[in-house]
């Protein structure tokens, strides 16, 4: 299992530069995608060390993030909501994408890429 959080965990990071990337070369679309795939694959690290799963969906997320890891619950729900405008254009639930939230939305996420980076290194 220790072989597949460490997967999840490269692909957080490896999202996460592809996001500041695409932000800084103006792609705020792909930017707000690869945002969310970041902070989701850096909350799979910390629920899968926290419970020992190596499955977890986005109804277990929900449910349980909110009571063991507030700041990353708050940084996920935004980077959806990102992520599902650029993707779907669907209306915001919490804030428009843009570049100013995005770049705020990529901050928190950033904080949770290395808060699982840092999980990791201490299991």
């Amino acid at each position: 299992m220790k072989k597949k959080i460490e997967e999840d965990a490269e692909r957080a990071k490896q999202a996460l530069e592809s996001a500041q990337r695409n932000l800084k070369e103006g792609d705020i679309l792909t930017a707000a995608n690869r945002s969310f795939i970041a902070c989701e694959n850096a909350i799979y690290v910390l629920l899968k060390l926290k419970f020992g799963s190596t499955s977890i969906s986005r109804m277990k997320i929900l449910t349980n993030l909110k009571e063991i890891y507030p700041n990353a619950k708050e940084a996920y729900d935004l980077s959806y909501d990102l992520r599902v405008q650029a993707d779907y254009g669907r209306e915001s639930r919490i804030t428009p994408l843009n570049k100013e939230n995005l770049e705020n939305s990529l901050e928190k996420v950033k904080s949770i890429v290395d808060m699982a980076k840092k999980a990791l290194k201490e299991k």
